[in-house]
């Protein structure tokens, strides 16, 4: 779990520190406390809906006690240094490091073994957490087949257009949900797929082997992988909205031409799917439609009209992602890298991927221009909120985890740290009595609750060895 809180004690500290009459330092002071507080609500199994509007009061309360710059760095996913021990290269103006919202691995991020990997995500969140800073989620691009960064490491997984071809929905569900653990083992909290574009002759050059074909198959077979991984407890993004042609956008932008009457059926996919997904990532690609030429003439990812699209036709909530906006084609078609990040928050971003480690600049020109427009300030604080919303979330979806009712090592894992949990509950009421004096025997402890963290230490970290060794080195050993 990244974050949760306390609604009382974040808006305490509003009502008493206010935004513009707070120092950055200041502000620093109430993050521990309020991200402690932020706890409770998280690990919450259920949240009344008549407290929703309570909770995000509580969000944007606690945000507004964040130093401007690691508030706005909440809004880009960026690549990161090294594979062994992770390290912020750059620092902000009060002199801490610079940490972006989200961490993007390449290839060269990924270590020779699962265990390294794992340890590497986790010093990134523990550089966060040894400093009071607001932690990132990991995000990675395994889509399978071509694009798979994890090649070796994880079980097998064939591209979608495989999967289309050889695997029953039920079949294509067990393998996707066995990537997911996979990539929860390794504390990658966001896998950049799938993507849902239809395979049509205008972008097969480009998509290859990346989709699952028709349209009746994309919506079966994504929807299978996209409940695989969100249930597993790894975020999907959907991708790329609203599609692309035969042009790499690496090297050019894409040019869509929708007439007005196949507009619902172009959108379909995502309208089908991304209500269940976490993110979608837009794409570079123009996409006109017939009599709309002026409202679309922009790249998708810095285009107001399309991202509302997705939210009011596609009944999209959750974090639109841009794709990279350092890419070659964007700047050499009239879009640098000094507006790109402007156009997109406009647009309606809320993270800004960038292929780039280096991103200060870019949060720099952010708060630079929110201070002059007030309508871009009140979009940058509602990216925010989405991104610290969904923080909320992502390190905390074992519930779905735990209502399978099946026989794998990690259900049987979380089940039984849910009941450890439980247990201590239950024991902490009879406050002093029997089971503590016991725990504190059994352990060689001083007394009963620190036994009971022993046991629940022990059982943790005893069955997370198990499952992870099971769950990679079994399945090299089959070549599967």
């Amino acid at each position: 779990m990244i974050f949760a809180f306390s609604f009382d004690s974040c808006q305490k500290k509003s009502q008493s520190l206010p935004l513009e009459n707070v120092s950055d330092s200041k502000k620093t002071e109430n993050i521990e406390e309020n991200s402690a507080d932020l706890e409770e609500i998280s690990k919450s199994e259920k949240i009344e809906e008549s407290e929703d509007s309570k909770k995000e009061r509580a969000v944007r309360d606690f945000i507004a006690n964040l130093p401007d710059e690691e508030k706005i760095a909440q809004l880009f996913l960026v690549n990161v240094e090294g594979n062994d021990e992770y390290r912020a290269v750059e620092t902000r103006s009060d002199g801490k490091p610079l940490v972006p919202g989200g961490a993007l691995l390449f290839s060269f991020n990924v270590a020779e073994s699962a265990d390294k990997v794992a340890a590497y995500t986790e010093s990134i969140r523990a550089f966060s957490r040894e400093r009071g800073l607001v932690a990132p989620f990991v995000a990675i691009d395994q889509e399978g087949g071509d694009v798979n960064r994890l090649r070796g490491l994880t079980s097998v997984l064939w591209s979608e257009q495989k999967v289309a071809e050889r695997f029953s929905l039920s079949g294509a569900k067990d393998l996707y949900a066995l990537q997911a653990k996979q990539l929860r083992l390794l504390g990658i909290d966001m896998n950049l797929a799938p993507v849902v574009e239809v395979s049509k002759s205008e972008n097969r050059e480009f998509l290859g082997s990346r989709s699952f074909g028709s349209i009746s198959d994309v919506i079966s077979y994504a929807g299978a992988e996209i409940s695989a991984f969100e249930e597993n407890g790894v975020a999907s993004c959907l991708k790329h909205f609203p599609g692309n042609s035969a042009t790499d956008p690496h090297v050019g932008l894409p040019k869509i031409d929708v007439k007005a009457e196949d507009f619902v059926q172009f959108i379909e996919p995502f309208s089908a799917l991304s209500k269940n997904a976490s993110a979608v990532l837009m794409s570079h690609a123009i996409a006109k439609i017939e009599g709309l030429e002026e409202k679309t003439k922009m790249p998708a990812c810095f285009s107001s009209y399309w991202i509302q699209k997705l939210r009011e036709n596609c009944g999209f909530s959750g974090l639109v992602v841009s794709d990279d906006v350092f890419m070659g084609a964007l700047s050499k078609n009239g879009y640098p890298p000094e507006n790109a990040s402007l156009e997109a928050i406009r647009a309606g971003v809320d993270v800004i991927m960038l292929s780039e480690k280096r991103f200060g600049k870019e949060v720099q020109r952010l708060l630079d221009e929110s201070k002059k427009d007030s309508d871009f300030a009140r979009r940058l604080e509602n990216a925010v909120l989405n991104v610290i919303l969904f923080k909320m979330t992502i390190r905390g979806i074992l519930k779905s985890f735990l209502e399978k009712k099946n026989n794998s090592i990690l259900n049987r894992f979380l089940k039984r740290v849910v009941w450890a949990w439980k247990f201590t509950k239950r024991a902490e009421k009879i406050n002093g009595g029997d089971f503590e004096k016991r725990c504190a025997g059994k352990s060689g402890t001083k007394n009963g609750r620190s036994g009971i963290r022993f046991f629940l230490r022990r059982i943790f970290w005893r069955t997370l060895e198990k499952s992870s060794r099971i769950v990679f080195e079994k399945n090299r050993l089959r070549g599967i």
